[in-house]
């Protein structure tokens, strides 16, 4: 009887641990800050959306492209620093404080223009730090808009004044409580050019996040098809098929660059593995948050 009963038991602790190990995982609520451009730099603010989205709840904090400096201005030649570096380690602290993980998009600092050392080239990056302020995941766009700047000290050609793409190599996943984590940085997940939304299909990530920067010519034109953040993040998810894609992207006029008057289109949001739109920000909101229910 006794070894009975001691079968019985085991066999039920082995289907309660099957049972366990069934359970899917709960949502990811994760915070999209559509940050104005007049609040580029403001560690602060930023630190402030990430304190709010932890009182809702919030696990990951999502910042937009180029959030310290602001996509396409000029000083990112001069100013903007490595990775690690001040700018990380101000995030850093933001993810610590708040106790949330932080994505953003940054300038990041690359080598030193032989002609004039105090000019540098500059990738438009992205970064995934954890609620210990560690970094987690480093990438430099590899699909960078050609002859975007309308200041550069820096030619490249026919090509004009770019960003310097960073290396396909870039593309990773990694482990993390909420599942298996990429990131891409704004044109990276359009399909107009799949290169990199190729590189990362074979890695079959569950979240992918994307600091955008989509403009349009207009604010009226924001929403629109080619002018809606979370438009491209279906395209994206779609293309991979295995992955949520979510994003934040700011709101407000873009003053550098070519092309003026630009204006940043929020819709931020995110997207399912089947390339649906699974939720979207309004145009007034300056954060917004979902659950997202990773498997």
């Amino acid at each position: 009887m006794i070894r009975i009963a001691f079968f019985f038991l085991v066999c039920l602790c082995l289907l309660g641990s099957q049972l366990w190990a069934d359970e899917p995982r709960p949502p990811v609520r994760v915070a999209v800050v559509q940050l104005n451009s007049s609040k580029v730099g403001d560690f602060g603010a930023m630190l402030g959306y990430a304190k709010a989205a932890k009182d809702r709840g919030a696990e990951i904090v999502v910042y937009p492209e180029e959030a310290v400096f602001g996509w396409l201005n000029p000083k990112v030649f001069y100013e903007a620093q490595p990775i690690p570096g001040q700018a990380q380690a101000a995030f850093a602290a933001i993810a610590k404080q708040a106790g949330v993980w932080v994505a953003t998009g940054l300038a990041e600092r690359g080598s030193k223009i032989a002609s004039n050392p105090a000019i540098y080239e500059v990738f438009d990056s992205g970064i995934l730090i954890d609620s210990e302020g560690r970094l987690v995941l480093h990438y430099r766009q590899h699909n960078v808009i050609k002859n975007a700047f309308s200041e550069c000290p820096i030619k490249y050609g026919s090509q004009g004044c770019s960003y310097t793409p960073g290396p396909l190599s870039d593309v990773e996943v990694v482990e993390t409580p909420f599942g298996r984590i990429s990131m891409l940085v704004c044109a990276d997940a359009y399909t107009f050019d799949t290169s990199t939304l190729d590189a990362l299909k074979s890695l079959r990530p569950e979240l992918v996040i994307v600091p955008w920067g989509v403009t349009a010519g207009s604010a009226a034109e924001c929403g629109k098809t080619g002018f809606n953040a979370t438009g491209f993040a279906a395209q994206a998810a779609a293309h991979l098929g295995s992955a949520y894609v979510v994003g934040a992207n700011s709101v407000g006029s873009r003053p550098y660059g070519r092309f003026l008057p630009s204006w940043y289109c929020g819709t931020s949001g995110y997207a399912t593995p089947q390339g649906k739109v699974g939720g979207v920000a309004d145009e007034e909101q300056e954060m917004a948050i979902f659950d997202i229910p990773l498997q």
